[in-house]
């Protein structure tokens, strides 16, 4: 595949030493990516000058930006029906996209339609997933003109039915893109979600691309590994790979991993075994340029 290839910085998180932004910049680009997928952690505590600095190291890199991660709260949550937290979301959304132009990002993804890792608040899951979808799509047809007038896209993250309930399917997030209406609303799907989720990989990924609404892709095994191609697996690279080439699709695909059991996310993202020790840096960097080999011949 010829599609930017990227990893996100999560992936570095919980190393021994621990690392620092500029650090994992270097890491990634020993890793042969393309793209470095930055987390509001990295640069919204920032000062302007010090972002401004972290935009230019990355650039003088060579690599491209994406941004993962909405930051969204029960005090500021777009699908809220409480109209003083809704709107702090719209808000909080707008200056989120303001800080990804501000970091030279095109595409900035995420839960924007909800908060991450919740239940519904009530026992009629129908009913309570109607009022927060209307009101997350009348919300985010307020971010999405924000997001045409600074030039960035958001992208709807769709993530499987432990992490959230509101949108689980590219179908259930087409429909959220359909509704808001604004080519500046998209989708990122993910293969490890789908993996979940969808019937069958490649078509969901065929039909969001078809219907206008695939930003780009997320790319893991369905235990979170970097794909290698040393064995076979359960989800199908070939497949994936053959639709992103028959659908002509150009938009990064940016690794998600998550393989260090000490980690602050390790918790978040239920991983209670070590995959990867912590002090193991060469292996982490050889694991990632293993995966852009292997993605680059597919």
């Amino acid at each position: 595949m010829k599609n930017k290839i990227g990893l996100q910085t999560a992936y570095w998180n919980g190393t021994t030493p621990k690392l620092d932004i500029y650090q994992i910049v270097d890491l990634t680009k020993k890793s042969n990516m393309d793209t470095i997928e930055l987390k509001a952690g990295d640069f919204v505590p920032l000062t302007v000058e010090e972002r401004d600095k972290l935009r230019n190291y990355i650039k003088d890199a060579g690599l491209s930006v994406t941004i993962n991660g909405t930051g969204l709260r029960p005090e500021r949550d777009v699908s809220s029906s409480e109209k003083e937290y809704h709107e702090a979301g719209i808000r909080h959304l707008c200056n989120m996209l303001d800080l990804c132009a501000e970091m030279g990002a095109k595409l900035f993804s995420g839960i924007p339609y909800g908060l991450w890792n919740t239940r519904p608040d009530g026992e009629n899951v129908t009913e309570i997933k109607k009022v927060r979808t209307a009101n997350a799509i009348k919300g985010l047809t307020k971010v999405a003109k924000h997001a045409e007038e600074v030039g960035v896209t958001i992208c709807l993250e769709i993530v499987n039915r432990f992490e959230q309930y509101t949108a689980n399917t590219a179908e259930e997030g087409i429909a959220i893109c359909e509704a808001v209406n604004n080519d500046y609303c998209k989708l990122l799907l993910d293969t490890f979600h789908m993996n979940i989720e969808e019937d069958y990989i490649p078509e969901a990924i065929r039909n969001a691309h078809e219907k206008g609404y695939l930003g780009y892709l997320h790319i893991g095994e369905s235990n979170r590994k970097i794909p290698v191609g040393e064995k076979k697996t359960n989800i199908d690279w070939q497949a994936i790979a053959k639709t992103i080439k028959d659908i002509c699709f150009e938009g990064p695909l940016v690794m998600e991993p998550f393989v260090l059991d000490k980690s602050a996310s390790a918790k978040s993202v239920s991983l209670w075994r070590t995959i990867k020790k912590a002090d193991d840096i060469d292996g982490l960097v050889a694991d990632a340029a293993a995966g852009v080999k292997y993605l680059r011949s597919l």
